[in-house]
């Protein structure tokens, strides 16, 4: 049975020194950069409709069913979930479920407002786009409304968290109703960097 349980992981590392950004991720989780009022995507997901995903998901004797390996998974690369990574001929970046990570590198620049991290049920409504939009117009609402208080970014997520949720499981049809993790990161800007510049 623990053979069965497993986790996605998507992971930032912010060095200021090199103002550069590295994300690590395997599985649906997500980052997405709030970038000059625009969607900057920073990871892809990893489902059983993707390419790459499918060549080494067959390649390893697993088989693609309804849009879930082997019938059951939804997702194609994690931690944990053992009983997919058992082929011993194979190494762990090969089998049919790997926890191996796609990295990228991004700049920090003044432009850059604020990153969402999330688990894939934040991401079931809205699209990477949308979900920067939305939170633009929270972020410029209040703003407006109390323009010397600083941002509250907890409201920002507790709203996020309650639009996205399902007001019943039989309504929604499933959508709003699986876990929801997230975090928002602002940027903080250097106003006295950018008068120098």
């Amino acid at each position: 049975m623990l053979d069965s349980i497993g986790c996605t992981s998507n992971v930032m590392f912010m060095d200021f020194e090199k103002n550069k950004i590295f994300v690590a991720n395997a599985g649906d989780s997500r980052c997405t950069m709030g970038r000059n009022r625009k969607a900057v995507e920073m990871s892809e997901d990893h489902k059983p409709e993707n390419q790459v995903e499918i060549d080494r998901i067959t390649k390893a004797g697993s088989v693609i069913t309804e849009g879930r390996v082997d019938g059951n998974l939804n997702l194609t690369r994690s931690l944990g979930d053992l009983k997919y990574k058992h082929r011993e001929h194979l190494k762990p970046e090969e089998q049919a479920i790997t926890a191996n990570p796609d990295t990228y590198v991004f700049d920090i620049d003044p432009e850059c407002d604020f990153i969402i991290m999330g688990c894939d049920g934040i991401w079931e409504k809205k699209s990477n786009d949308e979900m920067v939009a939305w939170i633009y117009e929270q972020m410029d609402k209040q703003t407006k409304e109390n323009p010397d208080k600083e941002l509250d970014l907890q409201k920002i997520v507790a709203d996020l968290l309650l639009d996205n949720i399902a007001p019943d499981v039989v309504s929604s049809g499933g959508v709003g109703c699986d876990n929801m993790t997230c975090i928002l990161i602002k940027f903080n800007k250097d106003t006295k960097n950018e008068e120098k510049k």
